[in-house]
């Protein structure tokens, strides 16, 4: 039986890859985290992050990186969270367009 989940996963494109990794990261993190466990909040927070993790594949495959960061973006991803990263980008451009 591992053995099958193991070729399914091999087997995946990179970026699906990516994907279910941030969706099955987010979801234990949720899952560990005990605060707020309804299940709606775990369907949206993971589904967010599967999204933000192809956003960020996309924009790291045009800077010319490999396909093989896919997982590890997904990882990453699902681990922070969407309501961290959203917070990072907005400092970042706010530190930008105040540079500006």
């Amino acid at each position: 039986m591992p053995d099958r989940i193991v070729q399914a996963l091999n087997s995946l494109n990179p970026a699906a890859a990516g994907i279910l990794m941030a969706l099955f990261v987010s979801l234990l993190r949720i899952v560990y985290d005990d605060r707020d466990t309804k299940p709606i909040r775990i369907m949206l927070e993971s589904t967010i992050c599967g999204a933000l993790s192809l956003t960020i594949n996309s924009g790291v495959m045009a800077m010319g990186f490999g396909a093989h960061w896919s997982v590890f973006i997904g990882g990453t991803v699902g681990y922070i969270g969407s309501t961290k990263i959203r917070a990072i980008a907005l400092s970042m451009l706010s530190n930008h367009i105040n540079k500006n």
